[in-house]
């Protein structure tokens, strides 16, 4: 595995033999709390394979307030 460190607000966009991973840093709720936003789209090709995603398509990473 390799490990990419990223901290830009500009979009990853990787590819992979049974569909796409798109990982959106930099983002920001209504709250003004840091989001991450990493959406999963399975490869749906006429002639191919189905591929099944199991799970949700769209994930957010919130930051949360610190106590104190």
């Amino acid at each position: 595995m390799r490990t990419i460190t990223h901290y830009k607000s500009e979009t990853l966009h990787i590819e992979t033999d049974l569909g796409i991973v798109n990982i959106e840093p930099g983002l920001f709720d209504r709250h003004g709390r840091k989001v991450t936003s990493i959406e999963v789209i399975p490869d749906r090709y006429a002639g191919e394979q189905k591929v099944k995603r199991c799970g949700q398509s769209n994930t957010r990473l919130i930051q949360l307030k610190q106590k104190g």
